[in-house]
């Protein structure tokens, strides 16, 4: 088995709204959750974790370090924008394209009510 280590970093788990209340009339059939960053991180890295096989497959055997920087998107929960971090990565291009492919379009269950900002690193060193 492939010794892959994800490092998850806080990239400014940016908030793109006031603090608000969700109000029941304006968001008759919506739902509507306010995380805070641990718990945002927390439900994040679990929907990620969902693809550790697949983003393992894209490693194929080879060693490298890949950092992707994403969104994720207000009320839909979608993760969108996942893009390779090339000064921070150190596997090959195509590795790199491979491990964001797997991420981008996961949805959570649950979206928030803001945006989120995230970077992701994973490590293959054997």
């Amino acid at each position: 088995m492939m010794n892959i280590q994800r490092v998850i970093q806080t990239r400014s788990w940016t908030r793109h709204a006031a603090r608000a209340t969700c109000i029941a009339l304006a968001l008759a059939s919506v739902a509507c959750i306010a995380r805070g960053p641990d718990d945002y991180r927390t439900v994040t890295r679990s929907l990620v974790d969902t693809k550790t096989g697949d983003i393992e497959s894209c490693f194929d055997g080879q060693k490298g370090k890949v950092v992707v920087n994403f969104t994720v998107e207000k009320k839909s929960g979608q993760i969108t924008n996942a893009v390779v971090d090339e000064k921070s990565t150190t596997a090959p291009g195509e590795i790199g394209t491979c491990v964001a492919s797997k991420i981008e379009g996961l949805t959570l269950s649950e979206p928030d009510m803001r945006d989120g900002a995230a970077s992701f690193t994973w490590q293959v060193t054997q």
